[in-house]
């Protein structure tokens, strides 16, 4: 049987193509695979990658690949509507069946073994696994997609898409963006390798096929509805991208449909090289593996972070004293902040009592900050007259403590309930009363109406903040998109829009703080939050501190219908947050090296390997999956393969997750002792396992299972 839609494509390029009609499965058997899909540039070597009906691609790098395409009929035939879907390869579960059949498919296709029966057996196989396992809604998934990130071109992509169904033109877009025609032209060609006109042609064309291969909508209705000028001339531009006249199209059976691309001619000694590769590939697709080499010249500087403790009572306030089993937050070399946003009149009321001294005391002598909280102007004189010269009477009669820590004292304004010129004046007040104070700013409201943030820029400059703030609860859309709760969360945590004001505003050498950082919800999983995945969380924290300087969480759980992330829930249990803490920041220390699911970590001491369960990162469920996964990691230098010490933490549903240990509604439904909780927290801790290695024997293979992280230091 000779079929058209799967190949082996062997040439090192390919140009841009739009998948059409269909979806595009892709295997690399030799070497790497570098793919652009859309504008992002994608290196595979070892796992599937999909390309979607309506998705532009081309070809950068390529030894050799099987290319297989699945005509939308495939899966109409089985029930699955395909237009409604795209389809991810990192949400497939059963990639090592999805692999094998793919690959005994292609033996067959090279061995001329190929029937009807044979074919249609595999391509069914195929079918289910990735209609099952990767659909994502195709609504959902165009959310995903924030072109504005892409400037001038994102605008452009942006208006296409928008206005898909009208006639479009060089001039029309032109005319809306502001931008020559010529610019235009040349920002599509320079970003997606293809000129505005097949750009425009082959993506109408393509989103018009679900229409075309309903048969109640005839061709004319079918040009006027995405804004050809006549069914002639959507009927020409068919044939010339796809060979076929529209009605000729809809005849065609899924045996006749395949992707139109530059296919070589395979010799037989290249084919029998193939099928060599084939089978050894066939062995290593039972466990889906993956390889992490460290490599010391890949290790890049990191910026010093730092982890803000919000705190909104006076009994918050003391607790960071009094309790011991909080005592850990100040152990390490952490900047830790504490961000306090209680009532300036509360810390008036207490402020002579010995216990508030003894708490500002324990924070600013543990290397802590205390950031205090400003809304109006009647709060500085407060906190001047009343708060601050008590305590810096009671610190020069302290024999143990002395006035320089009144240092660590800082303070932050907000700039949506005081104007820029009042904070001025009142930081002039403030260091009439002391030298060498800091301040910080919330400025939540200027990412809320940008224009306002541009006319204040030179401003902000001017003054000279040490800390801006950004309070994530009080953001506005669109900076999480206007169905963010649509939004896988490390798409939500990208800041595509934050950045780009960012960027624009030229603060860089300024501290940007993210607040409240919401404990979102698993996408498709209600019941389960961030707080109880080690993966997210970790994913969380990685993807912060790219663009942010400090994370703000609670200290304790704030049940305000908007929850932040917090250390401590309410009847006073440690969360991941607070288990995982100084592990969840220490790598701002040292130089790192970043990958999507892995981190590596170059100490003085030890090298620290990351690596998480990255299958919960990219579909958001909370269950167990059938393919075995497996990390391997390894040094590339050989003078390093040697045998180390490891010390390995990891963190799990049953290890570190208190939900798991007692349910959150048997948590509120009870009163807890002090020696009750100690005894669960000294339980509920991350599973540890030490034992040495010889990495010149082999590497060291780390199993991933659901929802975990492993954490792995190796000791020099």
């Amino acid at each position: 049987m000779e079929v058209k839609c799967l190949n082996i494509i062997s040439n090192n390029f390919y140009p841009t193509k739009r998948v059409t009609d269909g979806i595009l499965v892709l295997l690399p058997i030799k070497g790497v695979l570098e793919i652009q899909q859309f504008t992002a540039n994608i290196k595979v070597e070892t796992e599937l990658l999909i390309v979607n009906h309506t998705e532009i691609f081309s070809i950068k790098r390529n030894e050799a690949t099987i290319l297989l395409y699945i005509a939308s009929d495939w899966f109409l035939e089985r029930g699955y509507p395909f237009f409604d879907y795209q389809y991810a390869s990192k949400l497939i579960q059963s990639t090592a069946q999805l692999t094998k059949s793919l690959i005994e498919l292609t033996k067959h296709y090279l061995n001329d073994t190929l029937s009807y029966d044979i074919y249609e057996n595999y391509m069914v196989k195929i079918v289910e696994i990735i209609a099952n396992e990767a659909k994502v809604d195709s609504d959902y998934l165009s959310q995903q997609t924030d072109h504005a990130y892409f400037g001038i071109t994102g605008e452009i992509l942006d208006y296409v898409n928008r206005n898909l169904k009208q006639p479009l033109t060089l001039k029309s877009i032109a005319d809306h963006i502001f931008i020559s025609q010529s610019n235009i032209s040349s920002q599509f060609y320079s970003k997606l390798d293809m000129n505005f006109k097949t750009y425009v042609d082959t993506l109408k064309l393509a989103a018009s096929m679900k229409e075309l291969l309903d048969s109640q909508h005839t061709i004319g209705e079918i040009s006027d509805l995405y804004g050809f000028s006549s069914a002639a001339l959507y009927s020409k531009k068919f044939k010339q991208y796809y060979g076929y006249t529209p009605n000729q199209y809809r005849k065609l059976s899924k045996y006749n449909k395949y992707l139109y691309f530059p296919y070589e001619t395979l010799n037989d000694t290249f084919k029998d090289q193939i099928k060599t590769q084939l089978t050894a590939k066939l062995e290593d697709s039972y466990v889906q593996n993956n390889e992490i080499s460290i490599c010391t010249d890949h290790f890049l500087d990191n910026r010093n972070s730092s982890m803000i403790i919000q705190i909104y009572t006076i009994a918050e306030l003391y607790q960071l004293y009094t309790d011991p089993k909080m005592s850990y937050l100040f152990e390490n070399e952490e900047q830790i902040y504490i961000y306090c946003n209680i009532n300036v009149k509360d810390i008036q009321q207490y402020i002579s009592e010995q216990k508030t001294y003894n708490a500002f005391d324990f924070i600013i002598s543990n290397n802590a900050n205390l950031v205090l909280k400003i809304y109006e102007s009647q709060d500085v004189e407060i906190y001047l007259n009343q708060i601050c010269k008590p305590y810096a009477a009671y610190l020069q009669t302290s024999t143990n403590l002395n006035k320089d820590l009144l240092k660590k004292i800082s303070y932050c304004f907000d700039l949506s309930t005081m104007s820029i010129k009042e904070i001025y004046r009142n930081i002039i007040k403030i260091k009439q009363f002391r030298e060498n104070v800091k301040f910080g700013i919330d400025i939540t409201r200027l990412f809320n109406e940008p224009d306002a943030f541009k006319m204040m820029e030179v401003q902000l400059k001017r003054i000279g903040f040490d800390y801006y703030f950004v309070d994530n609860q009080k953001l506005s859309v669109p900076y999480f998109n206007e169905s963010h709760e649509m939004l896988l969360t490390k798409e939500i945590f990208k800041f595509n829009y934050i950045r780009k004001i960012m960027a624009e505003m030229c603060l860089e050498d300024r501290y940007y703080f993210l607040l409240n950082v919401r404990n979102n919800f698993l996408l498709h999983d209600e019941p389960m939050n961030i707080i109880e995945s080690p993966p997210l969380l970790v994913g969380v924290f990685k993807r912060i501190l790219k663009h942010f300087s400090g994370i703000g969480v609670d200290l304790i759980q704030q049940m305000n219908g908007n929850e932040a992330l917090y250390l401590y829930d309410k009847s006073g249990f440690r969360t991941l947050v607070g288990t995982m803490f100084h592990r969840l920041i220490e790598k701002t220390r040292y130089t790192v090296y970043e990958h999507d699911f892995y981190t590596i970590i170059d100490q003085v001491d030890k090298i620290s390997v990351y690596i998480s369960d990255w299958q919960i990162m990219e579909n958001e469920v909370s269950k167990h999956y059938t393919t075995k996964m497996s990390v391997n990691i390894n040094f590339k230098d050989l003078k390093l393969r040697k045998k180390y010490l490891i010390f390995k933490e990891t963190y799990n549903n049953a290890h570190g997750n208190i939900n798991c240990v007692i349910p959150c509604n048997l948590r509120e439904k009870y009163q807890w002792s002090d020696i009750f909780i100690e005894k669960i927290e000294s339980y509920n801790q991350p599973r540890i396992n030490v034992f040495e290695h010889s990495f010149n024997d082999k590497s060291l293979s780390v199993a991933i299972d659901h929802n975990t992280v492993h954490i792995i230091d190796i000791y020099k």
